[in-house]
């Protein structure tokens, strides 16, 4: 790891700059909390004390902190970066302090002789279908990268002296940026004086101008709309909740463990994040604005239009903007999320609203609001194989050597008792970090839940959907599936278990998590079976999730062949794992292709070879005779067809053929253990001994 030079640090602290040590890939102080130096300098000690250990990166908070610091941030490889210059003037741009960032974009910083708001933006294009902010500030609050880190390099200027700009000079920099915004605001409200956006619903009505109506639908919104699924329908993450009532909210994309991007609270959505587009930083929504600047693109017309068909807003003439639809409105003081527009979308429409496919939780195999199955027969290890995927995801770690995006995870378990779980879930971690020391504490990350002998359905889970999204769980495990069915439901049902899959996605989506479901094999030999018809029960639960993933048994001891069938992933190659208790480990050096009990399947046989084969397993058949416990010839016949693995008619083919060569023979039954009465009792015998009962 490059190391940043402790004297470099002490340099920039010199000049009256917040430095802080950080850590590159996160873009993220390496010091855990860093809201005390947004305020106050560190000092020599805490300095030195920092950069004497190693840190690939040096961070700069901006602000008042640092001297009224800003940083201008061209983004998209700078691609704007030679057009704002040209608009600067010569004699300013000298004086500024330039570098070049990892990304091929550019830094530009400077001092000001007035306080600098917060982050803002200055110019936004649309790159690749999506929005995408192009120049941008860091200032009060706000943080980056520098020099000497690696990638960031000083072009013009010093950090030791950097410029201090008048008010005139620093807003001709950021008028020259905004001259290049690419979206200028269509029917949407400029931030009114102190950051407040679509408070007043009032002024936007769909129709009659807003006098016209007793209760606008903006203000009806405000009032009890919920932005809750709104947010998570965006990619939005609940993240906690403060003592005080403020829930905590991470921007899509974002890891939650790296900070939040806003704050909700008493009808306020507080977005300070710079990177939350649509969203402007620092500036506080409404539901109404909230709803509309997700919904409508910012148009507030549009959006109380809409809210009006949902059942929003009360007019003072009763006709007033209806339209004669079959839609259903709400009843006075039910609280109704809008959802998207049903019915027919055009192409272009579900492009641009959906431009990217949802998050990866598990890359290859599983993505946020997703449903995966786990099947494998009882006792090979599925449990086992499952808590080991919760530590990886909860740990952020490979699982298989597939990416898993950290998350915390829930673990229902309907089987085993709170004692067990809380040895075996430390054993396996204990095991993983032999493999890999580096592996984090994963104690606060996964919660368990035991269900055993306290059974809860799936359905009964919805009462605690709220306490689930508050936790921030991303992957929620139920195991087994068969014991958290609701009550009297036919696992043969098709109907019924697709009824259950669809309860599951809509859990997903209010929840902003993937479901685990574990499950059990049907009965028999599933060596000979595709992987969609491994599964006890209905054929829908395997058409209904999006991974259906499956255990299987090698044909070498200690050895099971995982495979899936995966919906948006490309597919997945099996592997074999072996059962290195308590972890499962990949062997690439065995073929998936053998499977237990592959190799004893036979095709079947035809004339000659019909007959031979049944000859050859008539010889053998006496084997399976017990002298000391003879058994009637019905049942003898079902083992013959259950060790060979034949049809029944074959069966008794075999048997008839082994009885025929005096392999075995048949007495009658009266005064043997199984009572009296005409029961043939089979005898192991010889051909003399044949003639001779005859």
């Amino acid at each position: 790891m490059a190391q940043i030079p402790v004297a470099t640090a002490m340099a920039y602290l010199a000049a009256g700059l917040s430095c802080l040590p950080a850590t590159k890939a996160r873009k993220h102080p390496a010091i855990g909390s860093w809201k005390n130096w947004q305020s106050r300098l560190p000092t020599e000690v805490e300095v030195r004390a920092w950069f004497s250990n190693p840190h690939d990166a040096i961070c700069v908070v901006a602000g008042a902190v640092s001297g009224n610091l800003e940083c201008m941030d061209f983004d998209q490889h700078g691609e704007l970066f030679a057009a704002w210059m040209e608009k600067v003037d010569t004699g300013l741009l000298a004086k500024l302090v330039i570098e070049q960032t990892p990304s091929g974009g550019y830094h530009v910083f400077y001092r000001s002789e007035e306080p600098v708001e917060g982050n803002l933006k200055l110019a936004r294009g649309i790159r690749d279908g999506k929005q995408k902010t192009l120049i941008e500030t860091r200032g009060e609050g706000g943080l980056f990268l520098c020099a000497p880190t690696e990638g960031y390099v000083l072009q013009q200027g010093d950090f030791a002296e950097l410029p201090v700009l008048t008010a005139v000079a620093r807003q001709a920099l950021v008028d020259a940026a905004r001259s290049l915004d690419e979206l200028p605001a269509a029917n949407c409200p400029p931030a009114p004086a102190g950051g407040d956006t679509g408070q007043r619903g009032a002024d936007f009505a769909p129709t009659g101008g807003k006098d016209a109506w007793e209760l606008p639908p903006g203000d009806d919104f405000n009032a009890r709309g919920d932005i809750h699924p709104l947010l998570a329908d965006a990619g939005w993450q609940f993240c906690g909740l403060k003592a005080d009532g403020n829930e905590q909210w991470t921007r899509p994309g974002k890891d939650p463990r790296n900070g939040m991007s806003a704050t909700y609270k008493d009808g306020s959505f507080y977005v300070f994040s710079s990177n939350a587009a649509p969203f402007e930083p620092n500036v506080k929504y409404s539901p109404f604005a909230v709803y509309a600047t997700l919904r409508h693109g910012g148009d507030f017309t549009a959006a109380a239009s809409a809210l009006h068909t949902l059942g929003y807003g009360r007019a003072k003439e009763p006709t007033l903007g209806v339209t004669f639809s079959l839609k259903p409105t709400s009843a006075p003081g039910q609280c109704v999320s809008p959802q998207p527009e049903e019915g027919p979308i055009p192409l272009g429409t579900l492009k641009r609203r959906f431009p990217e496919m949802r998050p990866v939780l598990i890359d290859g195999f599983l993505r946020i609001g997703e449903t995966m199955n786990i099947i494998a027969a009882p006792k090979t290890g599925k449990s086992w194989l499952v808590t080991q995927l919760a530590i990886c995801v909860a740990s952020g770690t490979d699982w298989f050597g597939h990416t898993c995006a950290p998350g915390k995870v829930l673990l229902i378990d309907n089987e085993l008792h709170e004692e067990t779980s809380a040895n075996r879930i430390p054993l396996v971690v204990e095991a993983m970090r032999k493999v890999n020391p580096s592996l984090p504490n994963v104690d606060d990350m996964i919660d368990v839940w035991n269900l055993r002998g306290k059974w809860k359905s799936i359905a009964d889970l919805a009462a605690w959907l709220p306490k689930f999204r508050e936790a921030g769980y991303r992957m929620i495990v139920i195991d087994a599936f068969y014991r958290a069915l609701p009550k009297d439901t036919d696992e043969n049902d098709n109907g019924s278990i697709a009824g259950i899959y669809n309860l599951i996605d809509t859990f997903a989506k209010q929840v902003g998590c993937s479901f685990v479901l574990i499950h059990h094999t049907s009965k028999g030999n599933q060596s000979q079976k595709s992987i969609t018809d491994v599964g006890a029960g209905a054929g829908s639960q395997s058409r209904a999730a999006d991974t259906h993933l499956i255990l299987r048994e090698h044909k070498d001891d200690g050895y099971l062949v995982l495979e899936a069938v995966v919906r948006s992933f490309p597919r997945q190659e099996p592997i074999v794992l072996q059962k290195a208790f308590p972890l499962m480990v990949p062997d690439y050096n065995r073929s998936p292709e053998d499977l237990a009990g592959k190799a004893e399947q036979k095709m079947p046989k035809h004339g000659a070879d019909a007959v031979l084969e049944i000859d050859e397993l008539a010889t053998r058949v006496a084997d399976l005779v017990d002298e000391g416990k003879p058994e009637p010839k019905t049942s003898f016949v079902l083992k013959i067809q259950k060790t060979f693995d034949l049809s029944r008619t074959k069966a008794r083919c075999v048997f008839d053929e082994a009885l025929a060569n005096g392999y075995v023979m048949c007495r009658r039954g009266e005064g043997s253990p199984f009572g009296d009465g005409p029961v043939k009792l089979v005898f192991r015998g010889s051909r003399s001994e044949q003639k001779e009962e005859s």
